[in-house]
């Protein structure tokens, strides 16, 4: 049965206003009825009173038209039209799979009475009365805390010149179920024609896809060996329930569905893996960086900032705090964790361990580290200083061996070592294994140099029968240590653990045979 977005204008409005998101709408893959309310009494020139009693049972009746033939609806609010269509849903207890407010008031006071007089002035036909209703009315249903797991998408103009773009944080805190918010740059109260670039309307239109999306059989099949095999993903879609189809339809599910992904001129599904550096600063200056060839201001990114960058990207099962930057240079980093681990989201951290204390530790854990990966290039002090100039290779081994302890006598994190080994530092890389098979890491995992920059100090350039010997018996040496070696391939890989051994670095000489693609 065909499903329906139903779209409320707000008082005084008119369809106009949503008139370009209903036209957004219409192009959603597969059928969808576009209902654009038209309130009672409005469309003349004079406007009506404010009167919730004729307004919500006209809302109700639609959704009922709905509801009786046994089709989902999805239900956008625009303005105050966000105020009737939560009275609506909580006086017909209606359960819509997805509620939209757009640039709806949550609390109309002293400090904003002037706003709403202004934007008034054009409906001289608005009686105090009405006025007095709507705001009694709106700060009424704005304080009201709501139950129940309906998901909710909060859409705000940044430039509101009507509604505070501080009231849709405010919405959030008004429901228990999973809630997403999205400031539009630029955009002003009249949302959906003020914004020339179309986000708004593409905002709404990719969430109701996904709130009306049936989750297929295969689909299913795949989540269900997915949590299977990483519990962490099965607590992402209970916060997030509409990202089941793009988890399922993944490059990274490929592996579980057993059909190799094949990329396409248009991806299909919208990313589940974010890499994000939450500061460009860093303590070292290793050698192979490209921070040696990219000369980049020092930033840090505010937490607000991540925050919405993750209600941007609300189908990021998978958050990495990762860069050219070292993260533990953020004094906010174990907060990052937890705003993305208090979303759902699995999350990881790339560090060099020089700052990891067994204070920042405890932290990180506690603030909800899912999985960390060290940067440790050589143990050895000669190549050390070398390859990362900056602090003692000491420091970092001694860090390591304490987060891992820590996390034993409180919560499991996934723990790795990434090393890109180089020319200077393949000698040494037996000496490397030995070193991390006593850190009480999981993996240890190798890579050659990249960046065109480094071409001439890539193994795969330097190779030799001696070389090639060195990395052999480093990874024979590994195994025989119970340390498990693996190669990039594996990176955006879902369920690593389980699968590990699809990306063990056998032969060793993947770590430095290269397609022809990629010389």
């Amino acid at each position: 049965m065909t499903p329906g977005v139903l779209l409320i204008h707000g008082y005084t409005g008119s369809p106009r206003e949503i008139a370009p998101l209903a036209a957004g709408i219409e192009t959603m893959p597969g059928p969808v009825e576009v209902s654009v309310l038209l309130l009672p009494g409005h469309g003349d020139r004079i406007p009506p009173a404010f009167d919730p009693e004729r307004f919500v049972p006209a809302i109700g009746s639609e959704v009922e038209r709905f509801r009786r033939a046994g089709r989902e609806i999805v239900i956008v609010g625009h303005s105050t039209g966000g105020i009737l269509a939560l009275s609506a849903i909580a006086e017909y207890a209606i359960v819509p799979r997805l509620l939209v407010l757009a640039s709806v008031p949550n609390r109309i006071d002293g400090s904003h009475f002037e706003r709403w007089r202004i934007h008034s002035a054009g409906n001289p036909g608005i009686s105090l009365t009405s006025m007095a209703r709507m705001v009694s009315t709106t700060n009424r249903v704005g304080s009201e805390v709501r139950s129940g797991r309906v998901p909710v998408l909060i859409v705000h103009g940044e430039r509101d010149e009507l509604v505070p773009v501080e009231d849709a944080f405010t919405w959030r805190m008004r429901f228990s179920g999973p809630v997403r918010t999205v400031v539009v740059p630029g955009a002003g109260h009249d949302l959906f024609n003020t914004d020339p670039g179309g986000f708004a309307v593409d905002v709404v239109r990719r969430s109701a896809a996904d709130a009306l999306h049936i989750v297929t059989d295969d689909e299913k099949e795949t989540l269900r060996r997915l949590a299977d095999a990483e519990p962490s993903a099965a607590r992402f879609l209970a916060r997030s329930p509409h990202s089941a189809s793009h988890l399922a339809n993944s490059p990274g599910a490929g592996g579980l569905r057993e059909t190799p992904f094949a990329p396409g001129p248009v991806a299909d599904t919208e990313p589940v893996i974010a890499n994000i550096e939450i500061t460009t600063r860093c303590n070292l200056r290793c050698a192979f960086c490209a921070r040696t060839s990219i000369r980049r201001k020092e930033r840090d990114m505010p937490l607000g900032r991540f925050g919405r960058l993750l209600d941007l990207l609300p189908h990021a099962w998978r958050v990495t705090l990762v860069g050219l930057g070292e993260p533990l240079l953020h004094r906010e980093v174990a907060d990052f964790v937890s705003e993305a681990s208090s979303r759902g989201r699995h999350v990881t951290l790339a560090t060099n361990a020089v700052l990891l204390t067994e204070e920042m530790s405890r932290r990180l854990i506690g603030a909800g580290l899912d999985a960390v990966a060290f940067s440790l290039d050589a143990v050895d002090a000669g190549p050390a200083s070398t390859v990362r100039a900056g602090a003692t290779v000491e420091t970092s081994i001694g860090n390591i061996r304490t987060f891992a302890a820590v996390s034993s006598k409180t919560r499991p994190v996934a723990k790795a070592v990434f090393s890109a080994v180089s020319s200077s530092t393949a000698p040494y890389l037996e000496r490397l294994v030995e070193t991390v098979a006593r850190l009480g890491v999981d993996v240890l995992m190798l890579s050659d140099l990249n960046f065109p920059a480094n071409r001439s100090h890539t193994v795969w350039k330097n190779i030799d029968e001696r070389t090639k010997s060195i990395v052999d018996r480093a990874v024979r040496k590994a195994f025989s240590l119970r340390l498990p070696v693996l190669s990039v391939t594996g990176l955006e890989e879902f369920a690593p653990a389980a699968r590990y051994r699809e990306h063990l670095l056998i032969p060793p000489s993947m770590l430095y045979h290269r397609q022809q693609k990629r010389r």
